[in-house]
C-alpha cells in the first residue's frame, strides 16, 4: 500500500520533479565523468600526462559534491511542500505518522534512482566525448581508457543514494512534527501586502558597503592574499543578500508610484504581481545571484587556466626549441617552420666541467627575461676573463639566466666554465652542438616540436645520466608546455563542467519555485479574462514579469563575476581571456530556462479554451 501511495505520488506530480531534478541528473553525469577520469588506474599509469591532471578532477568531484548535498536538501525540501496537503490528508483518513514519512523516503529515493540510471547514462557518453577532446588536444592515446569503468559507478551510485537518504530523513524528522491541521493548511496562503523594509536606507547603504569591501577584497587579491580570500566570499554574500532584502521592495514601489507607466495597459496588475512575488523570492534570488556568479565564474576560469598555458610558458622560455646535437632529422623539421631567429653553440663535457665558447656567446647572446625588469632582453657581453669563487666562475644575474637557457638539460648539474677558444679546443671530451631557435608563434607548430621532442629522446641517453625515455622527459619548452597544458586542459574541462552543472541546478531551483506558486495566479489571470483583458496583453504581462524576476539576480551575478576575475591576475596574464564565450554560455542556458518558465507557467495560468 505505501508503495502504490508513492508511485501514484510520482505520476500526480512528474512534471515538477522532471523540472527539479534535470539538475540532479547533470550532476550525476558530471560527477561519474569526474571519478571516471581521475580513478582508472590502468589508464593513469599508461599515460603519464594524465597524472598531472588526475588531482584537477578530483578536487572537481569533491566540489561538485558538496553543491549537490546542498541542492538534494534544497530539492527534498520542495517536494516536501509539494505533498503537504496530500500527506495532511492521508492521516486524516487514518494513516500513521511513521508510514506517511515511508512514503516520503521511498519517492525521494525512487526519483534519485531514476535520476541515477539516466544519468549515469549521459555521464559514459560525456567521458567518451571529453577522453576523445582531451586526447586531440594534447596529441596522445588513451591506453586502457575505460568508459564504462565500475569503480567510478559504484561510487557514484553510492554518493547520491547515501545523500539522498540522509537530506530526505532530515525532512522526515520535520515531518514527523509538523500537525495535521499544518498539513491540511499548506496551501492556503494569504498575500500579505509586503512591508517597506523597516530602515531601508540603512540597509542599502549597509549592503552596498560590504559588496564594495568584497569588491575590494577580490581587486586587490594579490595584495591582500589570506586577508582578501577570506573577506571575498564573506562580504560579498552578505552584502548580496542584505541588498536583495532591502532593494527589490523600494525599486518595485518606485516604479508603482510612477502613474505615467504603472497606469498604461494592465502594467498596475504586473507591478503588483512583482510586488509579491519578489518578496516572496528574495532570500531565493539572492541565492541565485550567487551561485551564478559561482557557475559563470568557473567557466570563464577554465578559459582563462587553458590560456594561460600559451601565455606563461612564452614567458618563461624565450626559445621554442633547443636541440643536442641535432640530426638531419631535427633539421628537416626546423627548416619546415618559420624560424625568426636560430643560435648554435659548441659545448664539451668532461668529468668535472662543463665548458662553453666566451667569442660565441659575445657575438649571439641569447634572448632572456632579466628578473629584475622583467623585460625581455640580451645580457651585456662577458669580459675577457671571469673571476673564480669557490670553484665556481662569477657572471651578472643576466648571464646565470642566459646560460640556463642555452643549455637546460645540464644546466646547474656541473660547473660551467666560460672559456676562449683557444683554451675551449684543448679541453678534452666530446663536442656537442646546441641550436636553440625561436619563432613567431610558439602554439602554431605544436606537431613540429613534439616531433622534435621524440627525436632528442634518442639523444639524451647518452647526454643525461640515468636518464630514461619510458619514465623522463627532455628538458624543452614543449616538455614543459605539454605537462602545463595537461593541468590546463584538465582545469578548463573541470571548470566548464562544473558551471554546466551548477546553472543546471540553479536554474531548475528557481524555475520550480517561480512555477510552484502558479496555482495561486489561476483565479487572478481568470478574473481579468474575464473582464475581457485579452490573451496576449495577458501573455506579455507574465514574460515582463518573469522577465524582471530572472533579471535581477543575473545582473548582480554577472557583475559578481567581472569583478572576481580579478582576483586571477595574479596567477595568470590574462583571467578575462573570452569571458564573452562564458557570458553567452550562461545567457544560452539562463534564457533557455526563462522561456521554458514561461511557456510551463502559461500552460497553467492561461490555458488554452
Amino acid at each position: 500500500m505505501i508503495l502504490k501511495l508513492a508511485l501514484n505520488g510520482l505520476k500526480k506530480k512528474q512534471r515538477d520533479y522532471a523540472i527539479l531534478f534535470t539538475g540532479l541528473i547533470i550532476s550525476i553525469a558530471v560527477f561519474y565523468m569526474f571519478l571516471t577520469l581521475s580513478l582508472n588506474k590502468e589508464f593513469i599509469l599508461q599515460n603519464s600526462v594524465i597524472n598531472n591532471i588526475q588531482l584537477v578532477f578530483l578536487v572537481g568531484t569533491v566540489m561538485l559534491s558538496v553543491i549537490t548535498f546542498f541542492y538534494l536538501f534544497y530539492t527534498n525540501s520542495f517536494l516536501l511542500s509539494l505533498r503537504k496537503k496530500e500527506y495532511g490528508l492521508y492521516e486524516l483518513i487514518g494513516a500513521k505518522k511513521l508510514q506517511i514519512r515511508r512514503v516520503f523516503q521511498i519517492e525521494t529515493m525512487a526519483i534519485t534512482g531514476i535520476s541515477l540510471i539516466i544519468g549515469l547514462i549521459l555521464g559514459i557518453i560525456l567521458s567518451r566525448v571529453v577522453s576523445w577532446v582531451l586526447m586531440n588536444q594534447l596529441n596522445i592515446g588513451f591506453i586502457q581508457f575505460k568508459v564504462v569503468y565500475l569503480p567510478a559507478v559504484f561510487w557514484t551510485v553510492i554518493y547520491y543514494l547515501v545523500t539522498s537518504f540522509i537530506t530526505s530523513s532530515i525532512h522526515n524528522l520535520w515531518l514527523a512534527k509538523i500537525s495535521i491541521i499544518e498539513l491540511l493548511r499548506s496551501e492556503i496562503q494569504n498575500d500579505l501586502l509586503p512591508e517597506k523594509p523597516k530602515n531601508a536606507a540603512l540597509m542599502i547603504f549597509l549592503g552596498l558597503f560590504l559588496l564594495a569591501i568584497g569588491y575590494v577584497a577580490l581587486y586587490f587579491m594579490e595584495t591582500l592574499r589570506f586577508i582578501g580570500l577570506f573577506t571575498a566570499p564573506i562580504a560579498t554574500t552578505l552584502g548580496t543578500y542584505v541588498l536583495f532584502v532591502a532593494l527589490l521592495p523600494i525599486i518595485v514601489r518606485k516604479w508603482k508610484r510612477n502613474k505615467k507607466v504603472n497606469f498604461k495597459g494592465i502594467n498596475s496588475f504586473t507591478s503588483g504581481q512583482l510586488n509579491f512575488r519578489l518578496s516572496s523570492l528574495k532570500w531565493v534570488l539572492a541565492t541565485i545571484a550567487l551561485l551564478i556568479a559561482l557557475s559563470a565564474g568557473a567557466i570563464a576560469g577554465g578559459f582563462a587556466f587553458k590560456n594561460d598555458a600559451f601565455t606563461s610558458i612564452d614567458e618563461h622560455w624565450q626559445y621554442d626549441a633547443t636541440l643536442y646535437n641535432p640530426g638531419a632529422a631535427e633539421m628537416a623539421v626546423l627548416d619546415s617552420i618559420p624560424v625568426e631567429e636560430q643560435l648554435t653553440y659548441r659545448m664539451k663535457l668532461d668529468d668535472e666541467f662543463i665548458y662553453l665558447v666566451l667569442d660565441e656567446l659575445n657575438a649571439a647572446p641569447p634572448l632572456i627575461r632579466d628578473m629584475v625588469t622583467y623585460e625581455v632582453v640580451r645580457p651585456d657581453p662577458l669580459p675577457e676573463e671571469l673571476e673564480i669563487e669557490g670553484g665556481s666562475q662569477i657572471v651578472s644575474d643576466q648571464w646565470f639566466t642566459a646560460l640556463y637557457a642555452i643549455n637546460p638539460a645540464l644546466g646547474g648539474t656541473k660547473s660551467t666554465r666560460i672559456v676562449p677558444l683557444e683554451e675551449y679546443e684543448l679541453a678534452e671530451g666530446e663536442e656537442i652542438s646546441i641550436v636553440l631557435a625561436r619563432t613567431a608563434d610558439f602554439s602554431a607548430h605544436i606537431e613540429e616540436w613534439q616531433k622534435l621532442d621524440e627525436l632528442q629522446m634518442d639523444i639524451y641517453p647518452d647526454l643525461v645520466t640515468g636518464f630514461d625515455p619510458e619514465t623522463d622527459s627532455v628538458a624543452t619548452k614543449y616538455a614543459q608546455f605539454k605537462t602545463q597544458y595537461a593541468i590546463a586542459s584538465g582545469t578548463f574541462f573541470m571548470g566548464f563542467f562544473l558551471g554546466l552543472a551548477f546553472l543546471t541546478m540553479m536554474a531548475s531551483i528557481l524555475m520550480f519555485k517561480i512555477l510552484s506558486g502558479a496555482n495561486n495566479d489561476i483565479r487572478r489571470y481568470d478574473s481579468l479574462r474575464k473582464l475581457g483583458v485579452r490573451r496576449r496583453v495577458l501573455e506579455n504581462s507574465l514574460s515582463r514579469e518573469l522577465f524582471i524576476v530572472f533579471l535581477f539576480p543575473g545582473i548582480l551575478g554577472l557583475l559578481h563575476v567581472f569583478v572576481g576575475m580579478r582576483m586571477f591576475t595574479f596567477i595568470m596574464d590574462e583571467p578575462y581571456y573570452r569571458l564573452w564565450v562564458s557570458i553567452l554560455i550562461f545567457l544560452a542556458i539562463y534564457g533557455g530556462y526563462y522561456f521554458f518558465t514561461i511557456h510551463l507557467y502559461r500552460k497553467i495560468v492561461l490555458p488554452k479554451q
